[in-house]
């Protein structure tokens, strides 16, 4: 099943095939693709998405939503797509394995999948997902007041993943497959392609990114060495799934007020402060991060115990690792970030939060011990 370069170009045989994977019975007579999103749009990051509506045959289950999103590769024959954002396979083939192959497990509001498809020849892929606008889903950033109210209920939402597969058995029987923060696809994106082509770009492009590292007193080089060091560190401790990425833009509001997780591109197995600290980070004002963390931190232990954790980790051991974790949310989750995906404004804040987080927390200090 090759992956076409434009969602233009999607056939419902080529559709039809990638859900009968999941679906067997379902056929789409025809596809249609009511709005793309690409690079350069302010509103996507690391793939290409369209709004699309399908109409199936007469013999398809009945309950099939119409209204679909699709994610997948960027068209490479768009100015702006060259470079790193051609080198992202890992990502996505790690993407399709969640949704194929986890999602339909997890008792959390996510977007429902029909499927989905790596081509590791060319190196595309297809998600096909439902619009959860339909059902009322509306998608914060960091430019509104988020709130600590709706941060609990994503640490709610994290602590549910995070408890189900707490140092699970799974992950030496079915989820072997499950890659880690130390190898993988995903991981040697991280190592390879993002500090050459996404970082070392951005520093060249962007001088106030270069002053940031000044006034924190380090470099690139230090930043990921600090990285590594992190993560064989962070590989000692407790494991369970992570979603990887878990800033305030890969969530969304339902009108409940429950929120739901989207975007596990990164999903991996490591250590829970990964996620915890990076919604924490980007989600609150400066003022209401420093106010509220270590309550936000005992109130997410505490909901590992609610669902089922026997021995979390001790409030000291929580606070210390939020500190060190907070490296992560500065070097990968907001340096390499092209202002194209977000915007200026969305960017710059991220990284002025991100960027005090380290300064309070003294985190240069504390991951140097471990290098």
């Amino acid at each position: 099943m090759q992956i076409p370069p434009s969602p233009y170009d999607l056939t419902p045989g080529l559709l039809t095939d990638i859900i009968g994977q999941v679906m067997p019975e379902a056929v789409i007579d025809s596809v249609t693709i009511i709005k793309s999103h690409e690079y350069g749009d302010g509103d996507v990051s690391t793939s290409a998405r369209a709004t699309a509506r399908f109409d199936y045959s007469d013999q398809s289950p009945a309950d099939l939503p119409q209204d679909v999103i699709l994610k997948l590769s960027f068209d490479p024959r768009k100015k702006g797509t060259d470079a790193w954002y051609c080198q992202l396979d890992g990502l996505f083939a790690n993407e399709v394995n969640f949704y194929n192959r986890i999602r339909p497990g997890l008792a959390i509001e996510a977007p429902g999948s029909l499927g989905g498809h790596f081509d590791p020849e060319s190196k595309r892929y297809l998600l096909i997902m439902e619009d959860v606008t339909r059902r009322g889903a509306t998608f914060p950033s960091n430019l509104e007041e988020v709130g600590v109210e709706n941060v609990k209920r994503i640490l709610d939402a994290i602590a549910k993943v995070h408890a189900l597969y707490w140092e699970s058995d799974r992950f030496t029987g079915d989820l072997a497959w499950v890659e880690t923060h130390l190898s993988g696809g995903v991981e040697n994106h991280m190592r390879s392609v993002i500090p050459q082509e996404g970082i070392r770009s951005q520093l060249e492009l962007h001088k106030f990114k270069r002053e940031l590292l000044e006034r924190l007193g380090t470099t690139e080089r230090e930043l990921f060495a600090g990285m590594c060091a992190n993560k064989r560190h962070q590989a000692s401790l407790p494991q369970t799934l992570l979603h990887g990425d878990l800033h305030i833009g890969n969530t969304y509001r339902m009108p409940d007020l429950s929120v739901g997780l989207h975007d596990w591109q990164l999903c991996v197995r490591g250590f829970a402060l990964h996620d915890v600290t990076y919604i924490i980070n980007t989600a609150l004002s400066i003022a209401e991060r420093r106010e509220h963390e270590r309550a936000l931190l005992n109130y997410y232990r505490n909901k590992l115990i609610e669902f089922g954790v026997d021995s979390p980790p001790t409030s000291d051991v929580l606070w210390t690792e939020h500190r060190r974790a907070a490296l992560w949310t500065l070097y990968i989750g907001w340096l390499t970030c092209p202002p194209e995906s977000y915007g200026w404004e969305t960017m710059a804040l991220a990284l002025l939060r991100v960027s005090t987080a380290v300064e309070d927390h003294r985190t240069l200090s504390l991951v140097r011990e471990t290098l």
